[in-house]
């Protein structure tokens, strides 16, 4: 503990010194940080969207992990230690934290391509007053813009907080995925399995069925199955109790990696619940999605059936709600890929900056840094 705060503030002192001398060349400067300790190096399309991105700018990651991977610019640093970090011109994330680098420009990326619940109820309001300390929310589409402008009118009546600027900025994963779609073989006839954080939305998780899913699937079915765990999920009782059952199985497979664009790319179907990953899928593969929901009449309780994740289920896929009807739609999936291409498509052009959200990043960043200085 001693030496992991000892060696974090000679990382900070490092990082002031660089970005001192940064600034004296005039260097605009943006500081990502990862607060969560099981990420070591910057998702591939993060490092997409920050290559290249310019010569008047330089790029600083930050990690809550000691086994970091990367170049010259990766740093280790506590998440409380933020703080001590000076002249910094934009701090950018995509996981929400509530310390920042000193007096920066806050703006956080959303990491869901839909408007997917945020978190659980009873965790709204600690959400919502955790968000409003950013200045910018970069946005997928205009479903989350109306979707946070509805969290924000729930809580900001009363509080009466300044709330963050929302930006349509596109979805970064998505484009940067699509760019390698060419590059692979797709005859693979795998089902990949993929819940949303069962601890976060257990009413609505899959795992109280997973086990008979995965049974049914090996029983009536000559596919693989792929079981890909939420990243939060990978080391709970839950989820290890169900590669414990199935290891031995040959046509289980347990995925635990960081990138899913193999898996997805090589499967037939996704079987999944409320996980945002449903239409990131349904995009990049133009396959369907099963939602499996065992819940609906709470759906509606709270409201849910509003959001367009919920309205647009049927267009992208199928919603199922007990192992009879996952079974019939297994059966029948690649008709209803067919019945469902042209509407997934349909919803995938609603999303105005497709292709291009690196650009419109940079646009908007540069616009915001502009400002600043001005």
């Amino acid at each position: 503990m001693i030496f992991s705060i000892i060696r974090s503030l000679f990382l900070i002192l490092v990082i002031n010194i660089k970005i001192i001398y940064l600034k004296y060349k005039n260097k605009k400067i943006i500081f990502f940080y990862y607060p969560s300790q099981q990420l070591a190096k910057p998702a591939n399309y993060i490092e997409y969207l920050f290559h290249d991105f310019g010569k008047d700018f330089a790029i600083f990651f930050g990690f809550n992990s000691q086994n970091i991977v990367g170049d010259k610019n990766h740093y280790y640093i506590k998440y409380g230690f933020l703080k001590w970090i000076y002249n910094v011109d934009i701090f950018f994330d995509n996981m929400c934290v509530d310390v920042f680098t000193n007096k920066s420009i806050k703006i956080y990326m959303h990491h869901d391509i839909y408007d997917t619940p945020l978190v659980n109820i009873a965790k709204e309001k600690e959400l919502f007053e955790r968000i409003i300390k950013y200045d910018f929310l970069f946005l997928s589409n205009k479903k989350n813009i109306i979707m946070f402008k509805n969290f924000f009118d729930k809580y900001n009546s009363v509080l009466n907080n300044t709330i963050p600027k929302t930006i349509e900025s596109g979805y970064v994963k998505l484009d940067y995925l699509k760019k390698n779609i060419n590059k692979i073989d797709l005859k693979n006839n795998n089902v990949v399995i993929a819940p949303t954080n069962h601890v976060a939305f257990n009413e609505f998780s899959l795992f109280h069925n997973l086990e008979q899913i995965i049974e049914n699937l090996l029983k009536y079915t000559s596919s693989k199955i792929i079981f890909r765990p939420h990243p939060v999920n990978r080391k709970t009782e839950t989820t290890l109790k169900i590669k414990s059952i199935f290891k031995d199985n040959k046509n289980f497979n347990f995925d635990e990696s960081n990138d899913y664009f193999h898996t997805y790319l090589n499967s037939v179907c996704l079987i999944s619940d409320v996980s945002g990953t449903a239409y990131t899928y349904a995009f990049l593969t133009k396959k369907p999605v099963i939602f499996f929901s065992t819940n609906e009449k709470l759906v509606n309780k709270l409201d849910y059936d509003k959001l367009a994740y919920f309205k647009d289920r049927n267009k992208v896929g199928v919603v199922v709600n007990d192992l009879k009807e996952m079974q019939e739609a297994i059966i029948n999936i690649h008709s209803i890929q067919e019945e469902k291409k042209i509407s997934i498509d349909i919803l995938e052009k609603e999303m105005n900056y497709l292709g291009n959200s690196k650009s419109r990043i940079k646009e908007i960043i540069n616009q915001i840094v502009e400002n600043k200085c001005n």
